[in-house]
């Protein structure tokens, strides 16, 4: 997705590039976005970009992998802070990640990723892929599986823990897709996100909550 020239660049020009690269795609659609504003604001050359990225597509899935990177990296510390336990989890993690895509100097760009850009461009691999993964991401869904308690969940093996999570993380992500194509406010974005979480963790079926574990 990136080239090993910029991987291997110094972690605050590869942090200006990724700055600068956000920001246009925030300011503009994709399909308006500019290499030349890219490059322009990053202070780099326009052929030093094609040594790190082979095009604007190319530049944007790193950006989706970047983002989707660093909230994976979340779900799992706040995995750890409540011991492995799934549903609480997820309600804090839901909490802060609205929360922060929403007030995000780069929330254009997430919205119109979340709501306008296909597959072809963020790809199909979602939050927690299970197939061509990337050794950051096989390492991340390896943490998972040893971090989640698996005591209460119907679940026969890691994978299937694995499958069951990425089911939750892209139907909520979806929800929010919806909450943005509406207009729908922070709070019922929350509200709506929530409660999927809970019809996903507990059923629907009156008496499964636990109102202790929320």
């Amino acid at each position: 997705m990136c080239s090993e020239t910029f991987q291997n660049l110094s972690e605050k020009k590869k942090d200006r590039i990724i700055h600068a690269a956000l920001t246009e795609f925030s300011a503009s659609p994709f399909n308006e976005a500019s290499i030349t504003n890219i490059v322009k604001n990053a202070n780099i050359s326009r052929g030093s970009f094609y040594q790190y990225f082979e095009n604007k597509e190319n530049i944007y899935q790193f950006l989706v992998e970047y983002l989707y990177n660093k909230h994976r990296e979340d779900l799992a510390n706040i995995l750890n802070e409540n011991s492995g336990n799934l549903y609480p989890s997820l309600m804090k993690f839901y909490d802060q990640y609205i929360d922060e895509i929403v007030n995000s100097q780069y929330f254009a760009f997430y919205k119109n990723t979340f709501t306008y850009v296909n597959h072809h461009l963020v790809g199909q691999d979602g939050i927690l892929s299970l197939s061509d993964q990337s050794t950051n991401r096989k390492q991340q869904q390896q943490q998972f599986s040893k971090i989640i308690n698996t005591e209460n969940l119907k679940a026969e093996s890691s994978l299937e823990v694995l499958e069951y999570v990425y089911f939750i993380v892209n139907t909520i992500h979806h929800m929010i897709i919806d909450g943005f194509v509406n207009d729908l406010s922070l709070e019922d974005i929350k509200k709506r996100s929530f409660r999927a979480v809970e019809w996903l963790y507990y059923g629907i079926q009156k008496g499964k909550k636990d109102p202790e574990s929320r």
